[in-house]
């Protein structure tokens, strides 16, 4: 049997041609929203894989991460009517599908999530779906949707459905914790990828830890300071094609063995707490921390815009940088930031531009916004550099002087706030250590939260305040 190539909007699952292909061919789903890029271009150049199968119901996802490189995921139809039967049967699920009359997607069915809970799900419970932006507030309404479009509709005040399945990212905890004590609205999280299929659940509102699913078997490896998640399960798909060299390159998972997940985390009686994926884990401030959690964290905050967080790898050590297309100012920024987060989950490096940059596929290039991150860390590192000129630091050491020696400039008049003359948070602790060599004393924690510090007008009222006070 072929492979065929399907741009999969939901006309082509509602119009029968995914079965009708699923009995002739080997259909491989494409995210419509790749039509006419480049990466369209790329199954284009090379010959579409043929898979060697003895189920000849099977089909192919692609995917792309973060990275821009494709990967088709192998699915047997065995494999996914086993997890369908399993979420039909399972008692918490059952609980929180009944009464429903009809159920509203809004996530695509060309991913497994949007396929299985808002396509193939449906129409074994026979509930119809329904498609639409906005939410629908009915008890007999359950949504299919995900964590951002929850907040989005949150922040501008609009309605919140009832009931609602998501998944794509850990739930953000200040956004639970808002929901919580502002709505009666009821969630269920899936955990699982197209890889590993369904693999548990959790209500993110009140439990902090997944339920893996009574068929997952799972086991960890060690991976530095952490626990890789290994699973092994009807759903885990056995094989599939990467791109590498212009060639599709195919791997296979070995018969009776666990499928390494990425993820990290712990288990306990509880329940699985996940931490965030392997290669999202960074050492800051001495402390390993996810940057999926703080990312997380940034949107639950409710500020203005999209923020996504990446990894500074530097020869000083990992740092974190902060992407985003706010129209809030920096300072401002890191002033919630610093307000609301632990300090090991603040950036050292904010970056603003109008646009988030995208691969051809709609996903955020995270490989860009890492590069434009590292340059603004590079070019921060030389103003620090620069700064280190003075030397002598005492009570008679003017504000703009300690400002020079760190910026290596004088602020210009119209620069009312630090960060317009080019302070970021990775100068900002410099800051605070001369100020502490300028009056003689430590600055307390909840002074560096003030707006005293963000302006120079605040910081000479501050010091003069505080010279006063200690003479």
């Amino acid at each position: 049997m072929a492979s065929l190539l399907r741009f999969a909007d939901k006309d082509y699952f509602l119009s029968g041609n995914f079965f009708k292909d699923l009995e002739f061919h080997h259909p491989i789903l494409v995210d419509p929203l790749w039509q006419g890029t480049k990466l369209e271009t790329q199954f284009q150049q090379f010959p579409l894989p043929v898979l060697e199968s003895p189920n000849h119901r099977s089909f192919g996802l692609v995917t792309s991460g973060s990275t821009g490189v494709p990967k088709i995921v192998w699915k047997e139809w065995d494999e996914i009517q086993s997890e369908l039967e399993v979420w039909a049967i399972e008692g918490e699920i059952q609980r929180f599908l009944h009464g429903t009359k009809e159920i509203q997607v809004q996530v695509p069915f060309c991913h497994l999530y949007g396929l299985l809970w808002g396509f193939l799900l449906p129409k074994q419970l026979g509930i119809p779906i329904v498609f639409g932006d906005g939410f629908t507030a009915s008890q007999t309404t359950l949504c299919i949707t995900s964590a951002p479009q929850l907040q989005l509709a949150l922040s501008q005040g609009n309605q919140l459905p009832k009931r609602v399945i998501v998944s794509g990212m850990k739930f953000p905890v200040p956004l639970a914790r808002e929901l919580r004590e502002k709505t009666e609205i009821s969630i269920i999280e899936i955990y699982g990828s197209t890889e590993t299929g369904g693999m548990g659940y959790r209500d993110p509102l009140r439990q902090n830890r997944f339920q893996f699913l009574p068929n997952l078997e799972f086991q960890f490896q060690t991976v530095e300071e952490n626990e890789e998640l290994l699973v092994k399960s009807p759903f885990v798909s056995k094989q599939y094609y990467s791109l590498q060299a212009s060639e599709w390159v195919l791997s296979i998972l070995p018969p009776n063995s666990y499928y390494a997940t990425g993820d990290l985390g712990e288990y306990s009686d509880l329940g699985f707490y996940l931490l965030g994926r392997k290669d999202r884990i960074i050492k800051h401030k001495g402390k390993r921390v996810s940057l999926d959690r703080i990312e997380s964290e940034i949107l639950g905050l409710g500020l203005e815009g999209q923020f996504y967080c990446v990894p500074v790898h530097h020869e000083t050590g990992d740092t974190i940088g902060l992407f985003t297309d706010s129209l809030l100012p920096i300072d401002t920024i890191y002033q919630t930031l610093r307000s609301e987060l632990p300090s090991s989950h603040v950036p050292r490096v904010i970056v603003k531009q109008n646009e988030i940059p995208k691969l051809p596929n709609g996903k955020t290039d995270y490989s860009k916004i890492s590069s434009f991150c590292y340059e603004e860390f590079l070019r921060l590192q030389t103003l620090k550099d620069k700064g280190k000129n003075i030397q002598n630091i005492n009570s008679e050491t003017t504000i703009p002087e300690i400002l020079e020696s760190i910026l290596g400039s004088v602020p210009k008049p119209d620069q009312h706030f630090i960060y317009d003359c080019g302070m970021d948070s990775i100068l900002f602790s410099e800051l605070i250590l001369k100020l502490e060599k300028k009056i003689g004393h430590q600055i307390p924690e909840e002074d560096k939260q003030t707006g005293y510090l963000f302006s120079l007008s605040g910081l000479e009222e501050y010091v003069r305040e505080k010279l006063y006070l200690l003479e």
